[in-house]
C-alpha cells in the first residue's frame, strides 16, 4: 500500500488528488480517505468526513495538507476504530494503492503552481536506509530560490532527529549538514554555491523522498529525484553506488 503526503512552507502550500481507481478496474466507491498524525507518541487515525470528492479522486486541500499529516485510503470494514484509532505502528492495510500515485500540486500566493506524481510506499516506512542523490540534477542556479523538501514517514510515531549531509565527493568533504526529523516534511533552502555536479545529499539511517522545488519570478517547478543507480548506465551500477556510499560513510564518520 502507499501513503500520501503534502508539503508546506511560509511561501508554498499544497493540495493532493488521490485516485479512487485502479488502472485495470472500475472506480471503488466503498473506499474512504483517512488521515494519520502523531499525538502523545501514538498515531491518531481519523476518517476525513468532509473530504471533497469527484468521480475519480479524493481532493485534500491545503488546510489538511501540511508537513505532519499523512493519508491513505481504505474500506470502512478494514479499519477497526475501537482497536486502531490510536496505535503504535503504521500498518499495511490493503493493496489497493500498491501501484497508485497521487497528484501533489504546490502553489504560492502569486499564482505560481506546479505538480508531480507522488507516493510513499509501505516498504520504505518499515525500513532503514539512506538517501543518496546528486544536488545539481534537479536544482537550478538561475532560479531565485531552490529548496529541498525531505519527507520521511517511519512506522513508529516518533519525531527523531537525524542529519542530512551535503557532501563534495570530489574533494571528500562535508560542506553543510542540517538537522531534520522523522515523520515530517523538512524544508531546506539551497544556496547557489552548493549546486555543483560533485555535491550530493546523503542521510544516514532513515529513508525519505527528496523533493526539489525551484522558484523563478514567482513561477514554481517541482520534481523528485531518482535512486542514484538510475543515473549510471554501466551494468555494475549497483556496485558503483555501493562503493560511493562506502566512501561517503568514511567521510562523515572520520
Amino acid at each position: 500500500m502507499n501513503y500520501f503526503f503534502g508539503i508546506k512552507s511560509d511561501k508554498i502550500k499544497s493540495r493532493l488528488a488521490i485516485p479512487r481507481f485502479q488502472n485495470t478496474e472500475k472506480n471503488q466507491l466503498d473506499y474512504f480517505v483517512y488521515q494519520c498524525k502523531i499525538q502523545n507518541q501514538h498515531w491518531i487515525l481519523e476518517k476525513i468526513k468532509n473530504c471533497e470528492i469527484n468521480s475519480n479522486f479524493f481532493l485534500i486541500n491545503e488546510n489538511l495538507s501540511n508537513n505532519e499529516n499523512i493519508f491513505f485510503i481504505a474500506k470502512e470494514n478494514e479499519i477497526n476504530f475501537s482497536q486502531y484509532s490510536s496505535f503504535k505502528e503504521l500498518a499495511n492495510i490493503n493493496n489497493f494503492t500498491n501501484h497508485s500515485r497521487c497528484n501533489l500540486q504546490i502553489s504560492n500566493n502569486f499564482g505560481g503552481f506546479s505538480s508531480f506524481q507522488s507516493e510513499y510506499p509501505f516498504r520504505m516506512i518499515s525500513s532503514y536506509g539512506s538517501i543518496f542523490a546528486p544536488l545539481s540534477v534537479l536544482t537550478n542556479k538561475l532560479a531565485d530560490n531552490n529548496y529541498i523538501f525531505i519527507k520521511n514517514i517511519f512506522k513508529e510515531p516518533i519525531k527523531k532527529e537525524f542529519k542530512i549531509y551535503f557532501i563534495d565527493i570530489k574533494n571528500k568533504e562535508i560542506i553543510r549538514k542540517e538537522k531534520i526529523y522523522t515523520n515530517t516534511t523538512n524544508c531546506i533552502k539551497i544556496e547557489k554555491n552548493l549546486i555543483k555536479p560533485e555535491v550530493y545529499i546523503f542521510t544516514d539511517k532513515y529513508l525519505g523522498v527528496p523533493i526539489f522545488v525551484s522558484e523563478k519570478d514567482n513561477h514554481l517547478s517541482i520534481e523528485h529525484t531518482h535512486p542514484p543507480h538510475e543515473y549510471i548506465l554501466s551494468a555494475d551500477r549497483y556496485d558503483k553506488v555501493k562503493e560511493l556510499k562506502l566512501k561517503i560513510h568514511e567521510i562523515i564518520h572520520k
